[in-house]
């Protein structure tokens, strides 16, 4: 059996990078398949939470069969390093997606749009939706797709397909949720998904290694985009022709967040490049 072992420590050693994309799509498509032919809809939320780990299940598999057990335990303990300043835990939760949801409404009102924004102590409860989002439902996935297959692939190729590599793949895994419907392209079609999902790599990505590392920022920023939204109501459709302009705004804001980014790191995005851990 020593020989099998070997031959998969081999194997991931040198195919990491694209088999980390494959077994990804293995587990979390695997599990929300399952999950849509044996529970009842009402629960499958179980099936959708369990399914999305799958990028950091993945990563996990990978460094340990690859790399062994100690590896593994200092990875975990550089993404998760809590000791970082305050700072990035409100940029990455709070003020980041206040800022970018904000600067969305703006440019939806200035079009034409009818807002329909108040004040409500229901924002006192944003932080109870953050932290599950953030555990749960989309923070969960970024030790995978940020920390670990993004630094991978920076080993490999440059910045800008680093990042269209993992934002095609990043919004390609939600597909299946798509086709099964969970996921409703009257929300957001798929399309604009994949587009704007670049730039909110690249966004990611510096946050990241600017925060030394930590993905505990990288996990908040995600959270926080999938939550904040629900405080910036939009009540009319500007444009009768356009379809999904939500998303059409938010990928200029993200793409104009991302350049910026770019030309003061130039075109590094805060990484330096080290032989890998991992």
């Amino acid at each position: 059996m020593s020989w099998i072992k070997n031959g998969m420590k081999g194997f991931l050693l040198k195919h990491n990078w694209w088999f980390y994309f494959v077994l990804t799509f293995a587990i979390s498509w695997s599990v929300w398949s399952i999950g849509n032919i044996l529970l009842p809809e009402r629960l499958f939320t179980i099936a959708l939470v369990l399914g999305a780990f799958g990028p950091f299940l993945s990563a996990i598999l990978i460094i340990r069969i690859s790399r062994g057990k100690a590896v593994l335990k200092n990875w975990l303990r550089t993404i998760f390093n809590f000791k970082i300043p305050v700072s990035w835990y409100l940029l990455g939760g709070l003020l980041f997606p206040f800022i970018i949801a904000a600067i969305h409404h703006l440019i939806y009102i200035v079009l034409g749009g009818q807002s329909g924004l108040e004040l409500s102590t229901d924002w006192l409860l944003y932080p109870a939706y953050l932290i599950p989002t953030a555990l749960f439902s989309g923070g969960n996935e970024e030790p995978g797709w940020r920390g670990y297959i993004t630094p991978v692939l920076l080993q490999r190729f440059n910045i800008l397909l680093v990042h269209i590599i993992v934002g095609i793949f990043w919004a390609s895994w939600h597909l299946l949720l798509y086709l099964q419907g969970y996921w409703s392209s009257d929300q957001q079609s798929f399309v604009w998904l994949m587009i704007y999902c670049v730039p909110l790599s690249m966004i990611l990505t510096w946050l990241y290694y600017k925060s030394k590392r930590s993905i505990i920022p990288v996990m908040l920023m995600h959270a926080g985009s999938n939550v904040v939204f629900r405080y910036f109501p939009m009540n009319t459709q500007i444009f009768d022709s356009v379809e999904d302009e939500f998303s059409i705004i938010k990928t200029i804001i993200y793409a104009t967040i991302a350049v910026i980014l770019l030309i003061s790191t130039k075109g590094r995005l805060g990484y330096k490049k080290v032989e890998l851990e991992f």
